[in-house]
């Protein structure tokens, strides 16, 4: 999968742990191609979840798209993986469910 990372102050051990989660994602459909994460932070002061993370997964017609706010920018990616890995499993169940739905019609005749 290709994954391009952008935003400001994003050191390399950053870089290398967005990597590392996005990458497990690969376990839930294996069909994605590409992942974008955007990273920014809001520069109210009154705004307590400062930093914002938003995670563009697509492949093979998939279009997953994911915005979380979170004080730190590890928690902003924690809960953007938690929220994706979420939507995954729903899309894998469907398409899971619906495949095995048209192997009963066929072996029961009923197409």
């Amino acid at each position: 999968m290709e994954i391009s990372i952008s935003g400001q102050n994003i050191d390399e051990a950053l870089d290398s742990y967005i990597r590392t989660k996005i990458s497990k994602l690969d376990r839930f459909l294996h069909e994605l191609d590409h992942a974008k994460v955007h990273l920014s932070e809001e520069r109210n002061p009154r705004i307590a979840n400062s930093e914002k993370c938003e995670i563009s997964l697509e492949g093979h017609g998939n279009h997953i798209r994911c915005h979380v706010t979170a004080p730190d920018k590890r928690a902003a990616i924690d809960l953007a993986i938690d929220k994706l890995e979420k939507q995954l499993r729903k899309q894998k169940t469907k398409k899971l469910n619906r495949w095995q739905r048209g192997r009963v019609r066929r072996r029961h005749g009923n197409d």
